[in-house]
């Protein structure tokens, strides 16, 4: 349910408002998510690691619930070991004679893992090869969707992706992410640039500072500046000095600034103020998180032109895309044309009131309806 704007808070905010639902979330041990609120009844079951298996299975008949509804990541109940163990759950429940949906929310083609992709998450083990990995997604997502009832993705890319790992077409619903409406506050748009997410590599956040410098260069006299929020992962820590090395190295240390996590207030100011957001990217993996919390907030997205960015955003329409050699070409245009970007929230606007959680929610009931009479 954590860190505050998960997916499973906006979803499960949805499926609590709707008639004749009782909801129960297994949540993590972590104390902190019993104050998420609107959300249903949350139970902290699970601790992170290969026991979190043996947690779940122990608490389902307590609650003997008609259909269990699992989110997979790969470190989502702990590390590899937690991951590889994913299967057997979903096996177990089936065998304790449970309905079961999966949402997988993130991979990529098999043709895209190769030692650059592996260099992004700084492994440097010699044992984990582009091989090793293409067989580990393919058993975790194909043992997935051999034993759930159906299986739930956010974008037609990621149908054609799970497909490749011989998850069966008929088998895989889409229905796309929750946007939250988030009440705006005062609307007093500052000349910056927001970025909100992790600082790790595979955000491609160096395209995005390349293009600020070369923005900077061909404009001097603008006083536009780029604001960075969010902190590290576990182990990726050195993206965070790779990027506070570039800024220095490209004389920006006056124009651009990293904030560091933020409390839910601030947020929204920085939000609410911004003149656009930014979502570079060098893989997609899956619907992009920041990408439906600046939708939330009916701001103009300027993402990377790749992957799932490709298929949510129509451009200059519901924001811009660009090629991530030209992010400068993106921030003149942006700068250029305020009543265009005005014109993209207005836009992004009218697509987070047709996919509130209670919309989105509505569609699953649809899915889990759909199982129930099956069986």
């Amino acid at each position: 349910m954590l860190p505050s704007g998960h997916f499973s808070q906006y979803i499960t905010s949805g499926l609590q408002k709707l008639k004749n639902v009782d909801l129960i979330i297994y949540a993590d041990k972590n104390p902190k998510n019993l104050t998420v609120k609107g959300s249903g009844a949350i139970k902290c079951v699970f601790t992170q690691g290969p026991r979190y298996i043996i947690d779940i299975l122990r608490e389902l008949p307590k609650d003997k619930p008609d259909i269990i509804h699992v989110q997979q990541e790969i470190n989502m109940y702990g590390g590899p070991l937690s991951a590889v163990l994913f299967p057997f759950m979903i096996m177990a429940m089936k065998i304790m004679r449970y309905r079961v949906i999966v949402t997988l929310h993130a991979a990529v083609f098999k043709k895209q893992i190769n030692r650059e992709f592996i260099q992004l998450f700084h492994q440097e083990s010699p044992l984990i090869t582009p091989t090793f990995l293409r067989l580990f997604f393919h058993y975790i997502f194909a043992g997935a969707g051999l034993f759930a009832d159906k299986i739930m993705v956010h974008s037609n890319l990621s149908r054609k992706i799970f497909q490749e790992y011989s998850v069966a077409k008929h088998e895989i619903v889409m229905v796309r992410c929750a946007i939250p409406l988030v009440k705006p506050g005062r609307y007093r748009p500052k000349h910056y640039f927001f970025y909100f997410g992790y600082m790790v590599r595979r955000k491609g956040l160096g395209f995005a500072l390349d293009g600020f410098q070369k923005f900077i260069q061909k404009h001097p006299n603008s006083d536009f500046k780029l604001l960075m929020a969010g902190g590290t992962i576990p182990g990726q820590e050195a993206a965070l000095e790779e990027i506070k090395q570039q800024i220095k190295e490209y004389g920006l240390t006056t124009r651009v600034k990293i904030l560091g996590f933020v409390e839910q207030d601030d947020l929204d100011k920085l939000y609410d103020e911004a003149y656009a957001v930014i979502i570079p990217g060098v893989v997609s993996f899956g619907s992009s998180g920041p990408l439906y919390h600046c939708n939330s907030y009916n701001k103009c997205p300027i993402t990377s032109k790749i992957g799932h960015f490709i298929e949510d955003i129509d451009d200059k329409k519901t924001g811009i895309l660009t090629n991530n050699d030209a992010w400068y070409k993106a921030y003149e245009w942006a700068i250029d044309h305020p009543q265009k970007i005005r014109e993209i929230e207005r836009n992004v606007a009218a697509k987070a009131a047709s996919r509130t959680p209670v919309i989105q929610a509505q569609k699953y009931m649809k899915v889990y309806e759909n199982i129930c009479s099956r069986t």
